[in-house]
């Protein structure tokens, strides 16, 4: 039960964190587009082997501070500060009036390697799931033993291979509503992390 437990965990956090049109689902649904849906799946596993790494390295770093107490207040507080900017990133690029098709350019050469080197250069992902971790912990919800990382990390690695497959999968229709889309999306994402970093802020007092 404990490890479906952190496998749902990491699948839905990261499935979640993909699901606003960016530059990986968006490039996804480019590729699938102009080249073809095979291309697509290549390069939405290049991103999610990265993501593997991504999602470990951030529940090593949890891992770190919650073993040293005197890092337990600091711990919470990063999870705040994560959260808080994530919540306001969100707002922001819900009030942005432009249409994210048009900021992703048609990536050429190998789909794969495409996939590794943009999921590689996306640098929000770690503090993303450095405060998704953290929040976990601090509720209680995230077990640090071997199997439980690794089945919470193969979980985000689905959830981000899950995501991009339907953005490739619904290409064109994606294509259409990805203005609105990302407005609404980018609100919603806005709400629950905000309301993630004050239910944070509560445990502290």
């Amino acid at each position: 039960m404990s490890l479906m437990l952190h496998f749902i965990l990491g699948f839905i956090t990261s499935f979640l964190g993909t699901l606003t049109p960016s530059m990986l689902n968006m490039t996804a649904a480019k590729i699938s587009l102009n080249k073809s849906k095979t291309d697509a799946v290549k390069f939405a596993v290049g991103v999610s082997i990265v993501v593997l790494l991504q999602a470990y390295i951030a529940i090593l770093f949890t891992k770190f501070l919650r073993g040293n107490p005197s890092f337990v207040q600091s711990l919470q507080q990063v999870a705040i500060v994560i959260f808080a900017l994530l919540s306001f990133y969100f707002y922001r690029q819900s009030k942005k009036d432009k249409n994210p098709t048009e900021t992703v350019k048609e990536k050429a050469g190998n789909s794969f390697m495409v996939g590794l080197l943009l999921s590689a250069l996306n640098m929000f992902a770690i503090p993303f799931y450095c405060g998704i971790t953290t929040a976990l912990d601090v509720a209680g919800w995230l077990q640090f033993s071997q199997q439980n990382v690794m089945i919470f990390v193969i979980g985000s690695a689905l959830g981000t291979f899950t995501l991009l497959y339907l953005y490739a999968n619904y290409a064109k229709i994606i294509q259409l509503k990805s203005k609105g889309l990302a407005k609404n999306l980018n609100l919603v994402l806005s709400i629950l992390t905000g309301v993630l970093a004050f239910i944070t802020l509560i445990k502290i007092f």
